[in-house]
């Protein structure tokens, strides 16, 4: 049985150029994009403006590129791009209740794996964008149409993965998009950390960022607050709830996050030293919990007001490699595909 594949697109230049096709290319799905998120947000037309100009605001103060981007971007679509700005940010304006994203790293091996879990919807609005700069920097990721950093890695064996979380209270920081996609503009830790003290605070959410050699970054943001996590045996594992401050986990933790994690600690510690792509693989398709598995079936789910949540995509990255192993949607009989970046 074949496997069912993300539709991929090529962009390469400058910041307006990739901006320009990206929006140029996807403008159906963007458009379908903006009416879920905006849907969603549940905001009034002067409120969603407002955060639009505060967003440009801090992006373009974080890196101009991406505001260029952005806004041609919006030109290519044929919107306007203060939606495009609120587009990227929607993590930051919408503090989901929802669970998302199982997050795994292994020393050895493969490396970086995730599951994106989210609207049903999402999977027809999600991407392969095959990013080629002027001066030869190469990324490969999956991303929302209109969303211009997301999961994946790039040609200097950089991968980055992504967790949400919650806290209360309003995030006014560089959104966390933005930020991923900085990471993996990015050609070594050693930047990673640079840009994470530029960002700033004023997210909710984990990055887990690892390299060719590796090593590894894990980093938990909690509005102002942030924390890094070490390593366990030569791994980690996040899911959605905080690790290294446990308190911040309050009120009614996310579905399904605890018995996720536990789920995929006590598989990757069973796997001992090495690990091969097809044991990450199976870990990531593991549906042994039903609606509590580290991958999860389309269905509701009471928090969820847009419609059935469940893994929009399974992914397996070969950082030395340069090769990423992808799965579209929930576990099924159909294979991974391979890419190479």
């Amino acid at each position: 049985m074949q496997a069912r594949v993300f539709d991929a697109f090529q962009l390469s230049g400058d910041a307006e150029d990739i901006g320009y096709q990206h929006g140029q290319l996807l403008a159906p799905r963007i458009e379908t994009n903006l009416d879920f998120y905006l849907s969603m947000f549940g905001l009034a037309q002067a409120r969603l403006w407002d955060l639009a100009r505060d967003f440009k605001t801090i992006i373009t103060e974080f890196n101009p590129d991406y505001a260029d981007e952005i806004k041609a971007l919006a030109a290519g679509a044929g919107v306007d791009e203060r939606y495009i700005f609120v587009l990227n940010a929607r993590s930051e304006i919408y503090n989901s209740t929802v669970a998302e994203c199982t997050v795994l790293w292994h020393q050895n091996g493969p490396s970086l794996a995730q599951n994106w879990d989210w609207y049903q919807a999402a999977e027809a609005l999600t991407v392969l964008l095959r990013i080629e700069r002027a001066d030869g920097h190469r990324i490969t990721m999956l991303t929302e149409a209109g969303i211009i950093g997301k999961i994946g890695m790039n040609s200097a064996g950089l991968g980055v993965c992504l967790n949400i979380l919650r806290v209360r209270g309003e995030l006014r920081g560089v959104p966390v998009h933005i930020l991923l996609r900085a990471m993996l503009d990015s050609c070594n830790l050693e930047q990673v950390v640079v840009l994470k003290r530029r960002a700033g605070l004023g997210k909710a959410s984990h990055v887990l960022v690892a390299d060719a050699a590796g090593n590894s970054l894990s980093l938990e943001f909690a509005g102002e607050q942030s924390f890094e996590i070490k390593p366990q045996r030569g791994t980690l594992v996040h899911s959605n709830h905080y690790l290294e401050e446990a308190e911040l986990d309050t009120g009614e933790p996310f579905t399904s996050t605890l018995e996720r994690y536990d789920c995929a600690r006590e598989a990757l510690d069973a796997l001992g030293q090495q690990v091969s792509v097809g044991q990450l693989q199976e870990l990531l398709l593991n549906q042994d919990l039903e609606e509590l598995s580290i991958n999860r079936a389309y269905s509701n789910v009471s928090q969820s007001t847009i419609g059935p949540v469940g893994t929009v995509f399974s992914i397996v990255m070969e950082l030395a490699k340069g090769r990423l192993h992808v799965h579209k949607g929930p576990q099924d009989s159909r294979p991974f595909y391979t890419l190479e970046c």
